[in-house]
């Protein structure tokens, strides 16, 4: 049962559009994001390759002035700068090279880090070795002993460099003055670590994604249940027409092409009621206006004195007579205005065979579970009353089978009799025809009664000759289940 739900609401037309709009407009925040970030990234790595241009060529500048002074006042201005706080750079002169642990490396990181080493290549001449390098602050090591940052005193920590709140990543500059000499500066590049590994679609484009998705989504399906809605009431008003013919008209809403289909349906409606009213009316006329002058001629005839001709003129009469029953009874077969009711194929099989047994064993039917079809109980009975019935008459016996899937249910009927030439498979089904005209066994309205009456319900009944011997007739119903 979940199964069948959830087919029902995979195969809907709600569903199929919301989910097509959804793909849709996640592929074109994709697509657009995809184009953000192309054109966004190549404009944050050209500002970040300017802004390292400009802090190296401070750094260069910066260093190139303690290069120049006499070493005794070097540490001098590195005490004056420690005392007067809250400058760009934090400087040292250490005796050693000190570690530094490297964020992950990406293209940005390589890109900035390749631009330092040239600015510092062009405004350094007298540099024995260089070394760039990018980290965090909780990772930023200082003076010879290798303390953090962090472990300084507050006053150095704070004032040693502008950080501010920000997790900004910090640049370190060590350049050997001389065996003993490392020239240390650690500067803060004004961009946010996300600026340096950038993400196709953050968290909050995510959310945004999400939200306008899902409101357009909701909006759409709104819409087209508001528009699914006559059609709904079309289908439904169309089913029971199938087995009313007498339904309510629908009311005219929804979009103009709606509209229209409601109000074509509506039209047909009033046709199909007029025409089953002027058919009711006719045959009753033919009914009650046919019998009477055929009382009439049947009277006429008894009265003849001319033996032959008497006789000639009953077999004539006896024959309209038939005619006109049959082709009443064939209206009355296929419009039988009753409600579809659950019906016990099995159960109504078995009552038949039961009924062709009463004197000797002719029918027999190879299935004991019940089966259920929704349908016109008076109407299927009948059309598998004639289908037995024509067995029986013309094969003998009849054995029957009956098998369901959750589409259909399928009952076939094997007789023993001559069976049927294959130019007649169709021709069968008209009214009134007989493969032999000097047979007065039937009236040749069974075959389209039952057809018509399996049609009625969503299928079909074909014949086929048996293998070995016999005919076969197929009967196949459609489960609306």
């Amino acid at each position: 049962m979940k199964l069948t739900s959830l087919s029902s609401l995979f195969s809907s037309i709600t569903f199929r559009i919301g989910a097509t709009l959804l793909i849709v407009i996640v592929i074109a925040e994709l697509i657009a994001g995809l184009i953000w970030y192309q054109s966004g990234a190549k404009k944050e790595a050209e500002n970040l390759q300017k802004t390292m241009t400009s802090l190296m060529s401070n750094a260069a500048d910066t260093y190139n002035y303690f290069h120049a002074l006499p070493v005794n006042y070097r540490y001098l201005i590195l005490n004056q700068i420690r005392e007067m706080g809250g400058t760009r750079f934090f400087i040292s002169i250490n005796q050693r090279k000190l570690p530094v642990t490297l964020p992950t490396a990406n293209d940005r990181t390589e890109l900035l880090l390749s631009t330092a080493h040239d600015v510092l290549g062009q405004k350094i001449n007298h540099a024995e070795q260089i070394d760039i390098a990018l980290s965090r602050r909780q990772d930023l090591r200082v003076f010879n002993s290798g303390i953090k940052l962090d472990a300084l005193p507050e006053i150095w920590a704070s004032y040693s460099l502008a950080l501010g709140d920000m997790d900004l990543p910090i640049v370190v500059m060590q350049i050997q003055m001389s065996e003993q000499e490392w020239f240390y500066l650690a500067a803060t590049l004004p961009v946010p670590f996300s600026s340096l590994s950038p993400q196709f679609i953050d968290q909050k484009q995510l959310m945004f994604l999400g939200v306008s998705s899902l409101l357009l989504v909701l909006c759409t399906v709104w819409l087209l249940r508001m528009e699914i809605r006559p059609i709904r009431r079309l289908a439904k008003a169309a089913t029971l027409m199938g087995g009313q013919l007498y339904v309510e008209e629908v009311d005219e809403e929804g979009s103009k092409e709606t509209r229209a289909a409601v109000r074509a349906f509506n039209k047909m409606n009033r046709r199909v009621r007029a025409y089953i009213r002027d058919r009711e009316m006719l045959f009753g006329a033919i009914s009650h206006d046919l019998k009477t002058p055929l009382a009439c001629l049947k009277l006429r005839t008894e009265m003849l004195d001319d033996e032959q001709a008497k006789v000639r003129f009953e077999k004539i009469l006896d024959e309209f007579d038939l005619m006109l029953k049959g082709a009443l009874q064939c209206i009355r077969d296929t419009d039988i205005h009753e409600e579809p009711e659950w019906i016990d194929m099995t159960q109504m099989l078995e009552q038949c065979a039961s009924y062709y047994n009463r004197n000797e064993p002719k029918v027999h039917l190879f299935t004991n579970e019940p089966i259920h079809f929704l349908g016109k109980p008076l109407a299927i009975k009948r059309c598998l009353y004639n289908i037995v019935d024509n067995a029986v008459k013309y094969g003998k016996k009849v054995d029957i089978q009956l098998e369901y899937s959750e589409k259909d249910i399928q009952i076939q009927f094997r007789d023993y009799g001559p069976g049927l030439d294959k130019k007649w498979s169709e021709k069968v089904f008209e009214p009134y025809f007989r493969v032999n005209p000097q047979d007065e066994l039937g009236s040749g309205l069974g075959l389209t009664i039952s057809r018509s009456i399996a049609r009625s319900h969503g299928g079909d009944l074909t014949l086929q000759n048996h293998p070995a011997q016999g005919l076969v007739v197929l009967i196949r119903l459609t489960r609306d289940t």
